[in-house]
């Protein structure tokens, strides 16, 4: 699986597992925002966290199971928590959805003030491939990118529809899109990994 910086430029060589994509994409947007403070929305058992999180100034996980390693972490679901904390104190949002993470991403951008010049970071693990194949749009997916149910071959267009929930994230978030990298999942889920660094405007 190759990463390729989405603004035309050359593409970053990784391993073909999953794991090694992920890890790149984090390592990508994580050189791009200092100091590093995440919140890490699918913690998991910490594979992302012990490759690319450990050295943060600030980690915070949340995940409905509770594992036992250390991490400062929330047991509940993330969407309940993203809704109750202060945002304001993270700049990376790992959102390593095993479907969609865009419905923890309006959560994001409807409770995380950017301000001007301001950069923040995002890592998705986007699995909506799966819902286009049988030409279903979720709900957040569809408002991200100002879409209605009905629209047939949604598995061809969906770099367009990917385009248009990021643009319509950065528009929600008064931020322009940085930096965005990609890697493709080689499965019939068409998953993808994304890491994305948003910039505040005035």
């Amino acid at each position: 699986m190759a990463l390729s910086q989405w603004k035309g430029t050359a593409k970053v060589d990784n391993n073909p597992a999953a794991h090694a994509a992920k890890l790149k994409v984090r390592e990508l947007v994580g050189n791009a925002i200092t100091p590093l403070r995440v919140f890490d929305g699918f913690a998991g058992s910490g594979q992302m966290y012990r490759g690319a999180w450990a050295n943060a100034e600030h980690y915070v996980g949340c995940d409905e199971r509770r594992f036992r390693d250390g991490r400062l972490a929330f047991v509940a679901d993330n969407r309940r928590v993203m809704r109750c904390i202060d945002l304001a104190q993270f700049n990376v949002f790992d959102l390593d959805a095993y479907g969609s993470p865009w419905e923890q991403a309006i959560i994001v951008a409807d409770r995380r003030p950017v301000k001007p010049g301001e950069l923040l970071g995002f890592c998705f693990t986007d699995g909506a491939g799966a819902a286009f194949i049988g030409n279903v749009i979720p709900a957040p997916v569809a408002e991200l990118a100002g879409m209605r149910d009905g629209v047939v071959g949604l598995l061809r267009r969906r770099d367009d529809v990917l385009n248009r929930v990021i643009a319509g994230l950065a528009v929600r978030m008064s931020c322009k899109v940085e930096q965005r990298w990609e890697a493709h999942g080689k499965t019939g889920a068409a998953v993808r990994y994304i890491g994305l660094v948003l910039r505040g405007l005035s």
